[in-house]
Formats: C-alpha cells, structure tokens, sequence
C-alpha cells in the first residue's frame, strides 16, 4: 500500500483556547494491490508544537482501512511532518 496524496484538508470547527494545537479533519487517498485500486480513508489530524519547537502529529483514521493501521498511520504522520515542515500544510 502506498499513500498517494493528504486532500480536503480543513481545520476543526470547534474553539480551542490552546494556540499551540491545532486540529483537522482530511482526506487520505491510499493506492494498494497490482492494479492500483485507490482508497479514500477520512482521517483526524492534530498539529502540537511543545514548547522546545518540535511538531507532534496525531492521526486518527475514521472508518475500515483495507491495509495494516499501525503502517497507514505511519505513512501518514510522515507525510503531514513533511508538508507541515515545507509549509504546504493548510
């Protein structure tokens, strides 16, 4: 399995007073098997940065994934470290 892409991803609609967390809601399009099926996963996404300066991403997949969750949830934490490094993220 492979993650191709993070889409739609949007903030959280509820208030929060913590201007060090930040909460979304997402996308995750994953593609798997030999002819390439693509799979759209809805995910839960929380950004902490502590107060040394180091990001910690929190993914929640919502829903039945066809692949093993430790390793989507891996992928995915890589993904969103990397455009939230890059500035890509929202």
């Amino acid at each position: 399995m492979k993650l191709k892409f993070i889409e739609n991803i949007r903030k959280k609609e509820k208030d929060s007073f913590l201007y060090y967390r930040s909460d979304f809601l997402a996308d995750a399009v994953f593609e798997y098997g030999k002819d390439l099926k693509q799979e759209k996963i809805p995910i839960e996404i929380t950004i902490e940065k502590t107060a040394l300066g180091e990001v910690k991403v929190s993914v929640k997949i919502v829903g039945h994934i066809n692949y093993p969750m430790l390793n989507a949830i891996k992928m995915l934490k890589e993904e969103i470290l990397k455009m939230e490094s890059e500035g890509t993220f929202i």
